[in-house]
C-alpha cells in the first residue's frame, strides 16, 4: 500500500466509508454534497488517500483523510462550547454563509497564518474500509495516514487542530496517539471532540504531530506560479509533460524555470553551486531546486511576505 494525494474523482468513494463524518445532519445530503464537492476546490482543503497495488473488495482505494483551514473564532467557540457535530457544523457555515462570512480560510488568509500566528485545521475525516482489510493490512492504512498526513501537510504553521473522532476504535486511536488533547466526550453520539496544540504535539518528540509542528519558515520567496511548477515537477516529469498538466506553452515552462532560477540564485545561491564540473546545464539545476523543496516543504505554501 501506498498514499497518494487525493483526486476529486476520489470523494463519492471516500465519503461513503464513514457516513457519520459527512456532516449531513443539518443541511441534508445532497446539499452536503455540494459543499464537499465545493471544498475540494478551495486551497484550505488538504487530503490524502491510502491506496493498495490491488483492489481488496473491488477497490483500491483502503483509507482517506481530509480538513480544511478555518477560522481562528470558529475554532475558539468549538473549543470553548464543546458540543457534537462538530462536521456538521462546518457544512452548514458552508452552505448558507455568503463568500466573506465564511468560516474556511482562503489562500491569501493561510498564507497569513503560515507567516504569523499559525493555522487553525479541522481534520474532518480520517477513516478506513471497515470489514474488509485484515489485521496486517489495516495496521499498515492506520500508519500510512499518519505518515501521508505528514507529507501533505508539512510546511504549514499549525495552530491546532480539530478533531471529533466517531466510533470507540477512532477515538481510542485519538487517545493513543498521546498527542490529541481530549476536550469533550459524547456518549449519546459514540464521538469525542480533540484538540492538538503545539505543547501536545511536541510533548511526543517523535510523533507524526510533532514533525508537523517542527515549523520553518520559506526563504525562496516563490510567486504562487513558480510554487505551482515546482510542485508539479516533484513527480519527475518533464517540461512537455508539465506543460500539458498545467496548461502552458514549453516556452511559457521555461520562463518560469528561469525565474525560478533566478529566486534561488538571489536567496539560496549555494542550491544552484555545481557539485563537479560540467554540472551547469538547466536540468541539474532544476534537480537540485527540486530536491531542496521536496525537503522544505514550506517553499510551496502559500505566504504572506512583509
Amino acid at each position: 500500500m501506498h498514499w497518494r494525494p487525493f483526486r476529486e474523482s476520489d470523494l463519492p468513494f471516500c465519503l461513503d466509508m464513514q457516513p457519520p463524518c459527512l456532516g449531513d445532519q443539518l443541511v441534508g445530503r445532497n446539499a452536503a454534497l455540494q459543499v464537499w464537492k465545493s471544498l475540494v476546490q478551495r486551497p484550505a482543503f488538504l487530503a490524502t488517500v491510502i491506496e493498495s497495488e490491488h483492489p481488496i473488495a473491488g477497490n483500491r482505494i483502503t483509507a482517506c483523510g481530509m480538513g480544511v483551514f478555518v477560522r481562528r473564532e470558529f475554532a475558539d467557540c468549538e473549543i470553548s462550547e464543546p458540543q457534537p457535530g462538530l462536521n456538521s457544523r462546518v457544512i452548514l457555515n458552508l452552505a448558507r454563509s455568503a463568500p466573506d462570512a465564511s468560516p474556511i480560510l482562503d489562500r491569501e488568509e493561510i498564507g497569513q497564518g503560515n507567516a504569523r500566528g499559525g493555522l487553525d485545521f479541522v481534520n474532518l475525516y480520517g477513516t478506513w474500509r471497515d470489514g474488509v482489510l485484515n489485521a496486517t493490512e489495516l495496521s499498515e492504512v492506520k500508519a500510512l495516514l499518519g505518515t501521508g498526513f505528514a507529507e501533505q501537510f508539512t510546511g504549514y504553521r499549525f495552530n491546532r487542530v480539530l478533531k471529533e473522532a466517531i466510533g470507540e476504535e477512532r477515538i481510542a486511536l485519538a487517545r493513543a496517539t498521546g498527542t490529541y488533547r481530549l476536550i469533550a466526550e459524547y456518549p449519546k453520539t459514540e464521538s469525542a471532540l480533540f484538540v492538538v496544540t503545539p505543547d501536545s504535539a511536541l510533548s511526543a518528540p517523535y510523533s507524526v504531530a510533532a514533525s508537523i509542528y517542527r515549523y520553518h519558515a520559506p526563504v525562496l520567496r516563490l510567486r504562487p506560479a513558480e510554487q505551482q511548477l515546482l510542485t508539479a515537477a516533484l513527480s519527475g516529469q518533464t517540461d512537455a509533460e508539465l506543460s500539458e498538466e498545467l496548461g502552458l506553452s514549453i516556452e511559457a515552462t521555461k520562463k518560469r524555470w528561469l525565474s525560478i532560477f533566478g529566486r534561488v540564485g538571489q536567496y539560496r545561491p549555494e542550491i544552484l553551486s555545481p557539485s563537479e564540473e560540467g554540472d551547469r546545464r538547466g536540468p541539474q539545476k532544476r534537480h537540485r531546486i527540486v530536491a531542496y523543496v521536496r525537503k522544505h516543504p514550506e517553499e510551496l505554501r502559500p505566504y504572506a511576505w512583509g
